[in-house]
């Protein structure tokens, strides 16, 4: 990098950069430098020619820059550059004529290079340190209160406005009903109704009536100066310690002056709109809402299991799956592939769960399953259960958790209903003319016997579990168990996994076709027959007739004996591929190119292949049996959503925590947050933030992880001490914290034994994918054509998310396995009820 001394003459050396080898260069180095004293004149001409020099090292930018770094050849070198990367790599070629140490140090000093970004923004903290204080300038602990905020984003909350709404500030008159006259000012205005700024003194009342005189406009246009337009008082509000806010609808007008009024507005809004600018705020908040919606659904690792009710019977009918909670619906799947879950969720369950009060349809599912001749049977138990059975709770759970198919579920019973089905959000004006299409009838059909939805969230860890297998149980009374089996059913009704639909988040399609595809793994071991399903220049999709010992990670290298007979060109025998997944039969895999410094054979081939005949292959889709019942599942799930998201945003080379969301009710967490200090619409999140969580733990989790990864987990210990008077204290506490399982039970122990609560809450993290730009389109067109600049905002914002995270209450079955007494958890449960009921 150039020295400082010499970084004033940097116009020089760009200027010189690229004419060091030619003949003139002495010459135009005299005319630019003739001002410089002989010293700085030789050491930029040594500066030039260091520069200049040829470099042979290779560039790889994977993990150093903020930007999606791919492979670049250069004269038989492969490079790995982000796309501003091999911007300036290209201009510095033809600046330099070749790969020189000045190409080099400019491809490693881009601004969007994660050490250039940590001093610049160090830089920026010691200049804005200095200017605090000269100026005497301590930080304010208001500004301290707004660092330890996060949006609050309510899922499935969307402002509908029928007409456009103008931002347009005016002097206007307003009659009470007892005849007093008193000014205010517009803030907006529209033909159904405006907002009013006034006096706070001025008492008024919700649900009245009033009159407005616009007496502004009246002295510019020609309107009646004698009769006020009439409205209605909808919400007043204050604004701040001497104004208030009124919120006004307009009254029915059929008299030929309110018609004449009602002409004149909407011909002035539709002429001065971008002169003054529309009100934006629901088109604003829908795309927030939507877009943080787009990024929590796809990776939540909760399995929403949609119950439809007919003829007074219920049953499952189908489940939301995710790439995170996939794994789950898999579970309760039998050695036929056929779902259990119109067992393991029977009517008596539900039936039981519907009982409890709203907001606590919760309890905990026990499972394991075991194999014999040929067969799957599922053993099952609830929370509820295994208490009504005395002495069979340590033997369920000692024996299950000794079995590798052991299983611990949160199951949260929640209502839905099909009107959920369709996002109820309309742009106002013109745009609304653009209606998003209605379910069909046959989709309708499907979707009306939908009355409630079972979360399930497989919460079971390996620590968890090494607790469950401590527990003493007799050994001789196994067989009581099976009362908690499942029988084996000629016939079970249908439960459908419906995949989410979410963006296309690869990079190139896959066409279907099927080839014989020889396979070897590492060993150069022969495995199965097989054959491909779907391929792209960078991957393949094959399965094979038999199970075999493979896993994600694992080198395999395949002959195309079918393919090589077309072409002579490449060789297609023995390419070296990657395995990215393997599916839970052990029969399909994915394949990945395995990249190497010599052109892969099979990828070039795939590359010609693809390019020769575009218009014969078939791009592989997914098949959907109902067009449009993803999207509607999905928008149910929302309303009904139990848990608690939050999103990390990466700004520069920090990670922040700036939104958290909440769906039809508020988890425990949202309670308690809610009773700390925060602005309108945010949460104080500081517990969750202490000790640079997000920063230290969290970032360099993301920062090794990549989107299909599965999600990392977590556990937060939150001690609640209550107060008499103000908010409770509150302190968090992550696993990671403690070094050993003893140590954490030890710590939850002694906060029972400090009189204060104990919350726990299993985390799941997980890296993002690219927002959903599909989405939210139509919403983000509408705001650019009147502000751009906000539409450039939200973007940012949404790209900005790197990871996406889930909290969900586990306290009852952290108190469970810590064998914590009945009577403690008892008391525990009181008084976590009290806390909850403050806020």
């Amino acid at each position: 990098m150039t020295a400082p001394d010499l970084q004033e003459h940097l116009s020089i050396i760009e200027r010189l950069k690229s004419s060091v080898q030619t003949s003139d260069f002495d010459q135009m180095f005299a005319v630019l430098t003739s001002d410089l004293p002989k010293s700085k004149q030789f050491l930029l001409k040594m500066e030039l020619k260091r520069l200049s020099q040829p470099c042979d090292f290779f560039i790889d930018l994977r993990g150093h820059v903020d930007g999606d770094v791919r492979p670049y050849e250069y004269q038989g070198k492969t490079h790995y550059m982000d796309e501003q990367a091999i911007e300036v790599f290209e201009q510095g070629i033809n600046d330099y004529g070749r790969f020189t140490l000045g190409v080099y140090e400019d491809v490693m000093n881009t601004d969007n290079n994660f050490r250039v970004m940590h001093r610049k923004e160090t830089e920026a903290r010691i200049r804005q340190a200095l200017n605090n204080n000269q100026q005497g300038e301590p930080e304010q602990a208001e500004d301290m209160l707004v660092k330890h905020q996060a949006r609050l984003v309510q899922f499935g909350s969307y402002i509908n406005r029928s007409e456009e709404r103008m931002n347009y500030s005016i002097t206007v008159e307003i009659v009470l009903e007892n005849g007093k006259k008193y000014s205010a000012q517009t803030t907006d205005i529209s033909v159904q109704g405006c907002k009013l700024k006034l006096a706070r003194q001025i008492k008024l009342a919700e649900n009245s009536e009033i009159g407005v005189f616009f007496r502004e406009l009246e002295q510019e246009y020609t309107l009646d100066r004698n009769n006020p337009i009439r409205y209605q008082i909808v919400e007043v509000s204050p604004l701040d310690q001497k104004t208030q806010q009124l919120r006004l609808k307009r009254l029915e007008h059929s008299n030929e002056q309110e018609l004449e009024f009602t002409n004149f507005i909407d011909r002035f809004i539709r002429g001065n709109k971008r002169r003054y600018k529309l009100n934006l705020d629901n088109a604003l908040d829908a795309v927030i809402v939507k877009g943080y919606e787009q990024f929590y659904v796809p990776r939540t690792s909760s399995l929403p299991v949609f119950i439809a009710v007919q003829q007074g019977k219920s049953h499952p009918q189908c489940a939301l799956t995710t790439e995170n909670n996939r794994a789950s619906f898999h579970y309760f799947q039998d050695e036929l592939q056929r779902s259990v879950l119109p067992q393991i969720l029977s009517a008596k369950r539900l039936k039981q769960l519907l009982q409890l009060p709203e907001g606590q349809r919760q309890t905990l599912l026990f499972c394991f399953t075991h194999a014999a001749k040929g067969k799957l049977y599922f053993y099952s138990a609830t929370q509820a259960e295994l208490a009504s059975e005395r002495g069979l709770n340590a033997l369920f759970l000692g024996f299950g958790a000794s079995k590798k198919s052991w299983k611990v579920f949160q199951l949260s019973f929640l209502t839905t209903s099909a009107e959920y089905s369709q996002l109820h959000f309309q742009l106002p004006g013109d745009a609304a003319t653009a209606a998003k299409p209605k379910n069909t009838n046959l989709l309708d059909a499907y979707l009306k016997p939908l009355r409630f939805i079972v979360n399930l969230t497989d919460i079971s860890t390996d620590p968890s579990t090494s607790w469950y297998q401590q527990l003493s149980y007799d050994k001789s009374a196994v067989r009581s168990l099976n009362q908690f089996a499942h029988a084996k059913l000629t016939q079970l009704p249908f439960c459908e996994a419906i995949p989410v639909k979410y963006v296309n988040l690869r990079s190139e399609d896959r066409y279907l076709y099927k080839t014989t595809v020889q396979l070897y793994n590492a060993r150069e071991e022969a495995l199965p027959a097989a054959f491909s399903r779907d391929f792209s220049p960078n991957g393949m999709q094959v399965e094979m007739q038999l199970p075999a010992q493979i896993k994600r990670g694992d080198i395999i290298r395949l002959n195309l004996p079918d393919l090589q007979k077309i072409s002579n060109k490449y060789q297609l025998s023995q390419l070296a591929y990657e395995v990215m997944a393997v599916s839970k039969s052990g029969t399909i895999m994915n394949l990945k190119v395995l990249e190497s410094d010599e052109e892969h054979q099979g990828k070039a081939f795939f590359q010609l292949l693809i390019q020769n005949n575009r218009s014969k292959l078939t791009v592989a889709e997914e098949q959907v049996k109902h067009p449009g019942l993803a999207p509607a599942l999905r928008n149910m799930f929302i309303k009904a959503l139990d848990s608690f998201p939050f999103y990390l945003h990466r700004k520069g080379i920090r990670y922040e925590m700036k939104a958290v969301a909440q769906g039809g009710q508020p988890t425990s967490l949202h309670q308690l947050l809610a009773q700390l200090p925060a602005s309108q619409e945010h949460l104080n999140i500081e517990p969750l933030i202490k000790h640079s969580a997000v920063n230290l733990t969290f970032a360099s989790q993301l920062k090794q992880m990549k989107r299909q990864d599965p999600p990392q987990c977590y556990e937060l210990y939150l001690k609640v001490q209550p107060q008499q008077q103000g908010e409770p204290v509150l302190s968090c506490h992550y696993d990671y914290e403690y070094k050993s399982e003893p140590e954490k039970k030890g710590f939850i122990e002694q906060i029972i034994n400090d009189r204060a609560a104990v919350f726990c809450y299993r985390i799941w993290l997980s890296r993002t994918g690219r927002p959903d730009s599909d989405f939210i389109a139509q919403e983000l067109s509408y705001i650019s054509q009147y502000a751009i600049h906000k539409a450039k905002l939200l973007e940012e914002e949404l790209w900005s998310v790197v990871g996406v995270g889930e909290l969900m209450d586990i306290t009852d079955e952290l108190l469970l396995r810590l064998d914590i007494t009945t009577e403690q958890r008892q008391q525990q449960s009181a008084l976590r009820h009290s806390l909850l009921n403050r806020g």
